[in-house]
């Protein structure tokens, strides 16, 4: 049997937003599943991003547009697109204007220098 996020995995190219360490890259998702995306950013995969980083993903073009996001770790690189793997999912607004509990690391991510 395959896994989960195989067999319900959704193509399209919905507008969204990846963050990492304070940057926010523009993109679309090519596809995504139950456990993770893989997005195409618009200038391609920055230097900075290495399997293992944790990450925010917010579907839609804008912070207004939708409330959903998601906390990720990178999984995985291609030359104009970032596969993450998809740890937790937040719906609706952020109390109290709070930003989502990804804009730190995602949890179990590496800091600096790989050092957790």
């Amino acid at each position: 049997m395959g896994r989960a996020g195989q067999r319900f995995r959704v193509h399209g190219r919905a507008r969204c937003s990846l963050h990492l360490d304070g940057l926010e890259y523009h993109g679309e998702i090519e596809n995504i599943s139950l456990g993770g995306a893989l997005v195409r950013l618009d200038n391609g995969v920055p230097d900075s991003v290495r399997p293992g980083c944790g990450c925010g993903l917010r579907l839609g073009s804008g912070r207004e547009e939708s409330p959903v996001a998601y906390a990720c770790r990178v999984a995985r690189l291609a030359p104009s697109g970032v596969g993450v793997q998809i740890l937790e999912l937040s719906y609706g607004p952020a109390p109290h204007g709070r930003e989502p509990s990804w804009q730190g690391r995602a949890p179990g991510s590496a800091g600096p220098g790989g050092l957790m």
